[in-house]
C-alpha cells in the first residue's frame, strides 16, 4: 500500500468526521506492527463507546476505501488513544478465565457476538492450551465463540 492510498484513506475518514459534526481528526501513524490510522479529539468517548462500535464502523469503512484506490487487500487498523492495546488485553484474560471456569465444570462457555478480530484474539491465546478447544458459531454479526473441555 503506497503513502498516496493511505492519504485517500485519512482524507476520506476525516469527510466523514468532519460532516459527523464530532471533534474528530484522523491521521496515519507508522507503529512498531505498520500503519495505523490514529483518531484524535475531544469526542473519542463516544467513538469508542458501545465497544467501539464507531470506530469499527469507520475501520470497515476506511479498507473498503483502501482496497478500491489500491486494488489490492491491505488493511489498514484504526485507533484511538491506545484502545485496541487495551481491547486486546482484556480479550486476552477473558479468554483465560472462561477456560479456566470450562477446565473447572467441563461446562462449555460462550462469549457474547464479536468483531472477526476479537474472536482471532480469543482463539489465538487459547491456540496452546490443549485442556480447551475454540470454535466460532453463528453467522454475521450474532458470530460468537464458544470455548469446551478438551476431549
Amino acid at each position: 500500500m503506497s503513502e498516496e492510498d493511505v492519504s485517500v484513506v485519512v482524507e476520506f475518514t476525516n469527510q466523514v468526521l468532519g460532516s459527523s459534526g464530532l471533534d474528530l481528526k484522523a491521521g496515519a501513524d507508522h507503529a512498531e506492527d505498520g500503519l495505523r490510522i490514529q483518531v484524535r479529539g475531544d469526542d473519542v468517548a463516544l467513538l469508542l463507546g458501545h465497544n467501539a462500535e464507531l470506530l469499527d464502523a469507520l475501520e470497515y469503512l476506511g479498507n473498503r476505501v483502501l482496497a478500491r484506490a489500491s486494488g489490492d487487500e491491505a488493511r489498514l487498523v484504526f485507533d484511538s488513544g491506545g484502545y485496541r492495546a487495551r481491547r486486546e488485553k482484556e480479550l486476552r484474560l477473558m479468554a483465560e478465565k472462561a477456560a479456566e471456569k470450562v477446565r473447572l465444570s467441563r461446562i462449555p462457555f460462550n462469549f457474547d457476538p464479536m468483531t472477526p478480530n476479537e474472536r482471532r484474539i480469543i482463539h489465538l491465546a487459547l491456540a496452546n492450551d490443549t485442556s480447551v478447544t475454540t470454535e466460532s458459531q453463528g453467522n454475521g454479526e450474532n458470530r460468537k465463540v464458544t470455548i469446551r473441555p478438551a476431549k
